[in-house]
């Protein structure tokens, strides 16, 4: 029912950033640190999974990939066994130059690692990624664009201190020889964040926030291009897991779910509360999980009632 081509993978709950929007800031508590093991890892994709996968994508719902224990290894067991792409989103910060060059010579030309940076020093970065280290993040930025292999990717979301220096952070990112640079509008402001005045001190201008509760992004090529291959296929109205728009996720306690947003905490979640206990890579295989009939009760809500989730992130931004 579910795209296995496209994997993401929250391997850690750990981070050492405090983002004010993050789930893991806003509703989880500091000392939820996990992260999935090797074994863990290797039980739920074996050889002949992972030959089913075209690329897995590493990056954390409340946690940052760099920081599981096995994450090294994790990503070596990948590559030796298949040819799928591999994907890492981080925020880079206190890795050392021994260990993003084993990463870089891990990885290949095809896979990818995105820093996402909201500033062009130490100073403005804390403005939003409470917690990083500039230094170290562009360390890991010159070490993985030295070695030459895989693509580096720069992200950065619009901000109220950063939306009239965007160039600078551009310009920066294209002298340290990333081969693309992503402008990201985000949606999480105003209500919620206001202030005692009414005003969310974050808020860009209008013109840079996101009109969906998606992000929207555009993304500028220097170098090599992202790779993107086009999975749709219209199988639904409205549902974009059905369609293969959006790819399955993991969470770090194993779960398995259609989409990302589908275990989001800030939606309570009826299916999850009934199903999950049969939903998790710690307890089952990938296979038994996603060939189990509880999908089909899944499928039977998107037309008669869909989940609170899945009428915010897909149905009413048809």
């Amino acid at each position: 029912m579910f795209n296995i081509k496209n994997i993401h993978i929250e391997v850690s709950s750990k981070c050492t950033l405090k983002c004010p929007r993050c789930p893991r800031t806003e509703i989880k508590p500091d000392d939820n640190n996990k992260d999935i093991r090797l074994e863990t890892f290797k039980n739920a994709f074996d050889v002949d999974v992972l030959d089913q996968i075209d690329r897995i994508l590493f990056c954390g719902h409340i946690g940052d990939p760099i920081y599981a224990r096995d994450f090294l290894d994790i990503c070596r067991y990948i590559k030796d066994n298949s040819k799928t792409i591999i994907n890492i989103v981080t925020n880079g910060s206190y890795k050392n130059t021994d260990w993003w060059t084993e990463l870089g010579l891990i990885l290949d030309n095809n896979d990818m690692v995105t820093f996402s940076v909201d500033g062009w020093d130490d100073k403005s970065n804390q403005m939003y990624r409470f917690g990083s280290n500039f230094d170290s993040i562009i360390n890991g930025v010159k070490t993985l664009v030295s070695i030459n292999k895989c693509r580096v990717n720069w992200s950065s979301i619009y901000f109220s201190f950063n939306e009239n220096n965007f160039n600078t952070i551009q310009q920066l990112a294209k002298e340290l020889g990333v081969d693309t640079f992503r402008s990201v509008k985000s949606s999480k402001f105003d209500w919620r964040y206001w202030n005692d005045e009414g005003v969310d001190l974050l808020k860009p201008s209008e013109s840079f926030v996101s009109k969906t509760y998606a992000y929207e992004n555009t993304i500028e090529t220097f170098k090599r291009p992202v790779i993107v291959k086009n999975y749709s296929i219209k199988a639904h109205s409205w549902a974009k897991c059905l369609n293969f728009e959006k790819e399955i996720f993991i969470n770090v306690d194993g779960y398995v779910s259609p989409c990302p947003w589908f275990r989001s905490d800030y939606q309570d979640n009826d299916f999850l509360n009934k199903h999950q206990h049969k939903l998790s890579i710690f307890n089952r295989s990938l296979t038994e999980i996603l060939n189990d009939e509880c999908w089909n009760e899944l499928l039977l809500s998107f037309n008669e009632n869909p989940l609170p989730i899945c009428k915010i992130k897909c149905k009413n931004n048809q």
